[in-house]
């Protein structure tokens, strides 16, 4: 049977334990990952907070391309589409929540990333990338530019759910009740910034990291 393999890290994206797991799903020595970034000044020295365990595993760094607007915004899609089509795994980053919404919900990415996580290429998000996974995306007022919680349409590799990261760290759990109150979604997870939630399949398989995912139901006041 077809493995698909989701991770969603909580904000720190050097955590040992997810990145090997997640650069062996990928292929380990032949794997092709292709990272998913925002500009932002000096991003290139940032890189390798994601590929340091990648690299340990044997991966290739002629093997690791990056997807990123550049300093204007502007993305050739054309080009991405096509380092997607050869990725055997696919990290989207963090940063700023807001831009990454813009730009990876959105057609081609969306379609782009489902098909290729429906055909079992593992796909990995940290903080950002985490919270674009579900059906919904729910912000924090932590994470927006107005300080007000926002929501919308995300990538759908996950259903019936809401993420929430940083969460110890941010406090949020109100947040999170409120957005599955609002949203009318069953549960949410609560994602630690040294924590990964794994799942096979769509459903959560283990806990990697040094802290907790904690599981929110609707209605939990």
């Amino acid at each position: 049977m077809l493995k698909r393999r989701l991770y969603l890290l909580g904000g720190n994206t050097s955590q040992r334990e997810a990145n090997v797991h997640f650069s062996r799903a990928a292929g380990g020595r032949n794997a092709k990952i292709t990272l998913l970034l925002v500009y932002r000044e000096g991003w290139e020295n940032f890189l390798q907070h994601y590929t340091k365990h990648w690299l340990d595993q044997g991966v290739l760094e002629r093997n690791i391309s990056v997807i990123i607007p550049n300093e204007k915004g502007t993305l050739d899609a054309n080009a991405a589409a096509q380092q997607l089509a050869a990725a055997t795994g696919i990290f989207i980053g963090g940063g700023h929540s807001e831009t990454y919404y813009t730009h990876y919900t959105k057609q081609p990415f969306k379609q782009l990333i489902k098909d290729k996580y429906a055909a079992g290429v593992p796909v990995a998000g940290n903080s950002a990338g985490a919270l674009l996974m579900p059906d919904t995306v729910l912000l924090s007022p932590h994470d927006t530019d107005n300080q007000q919680a926002w929501s919308g349409p995300g990538l759908g590799l996950l259903h019936n759910q809401l993420n929430s990261v940083h969460f110890s760290q941010w406090q949020d759990e109100n947040h999170l009740i409120t957005g599955l109150q609002r949203n009318q979604v069953p549960y949410g997870y609560g994602i630690d910034e040294d924590a990964c939630l794994y799942f096979e399949n769509e459903q959560p398989t283990a806990v990697f990291g040094t802290e907790q995912v904690k599981r929110i139901e609707k209605g939990t006041l």
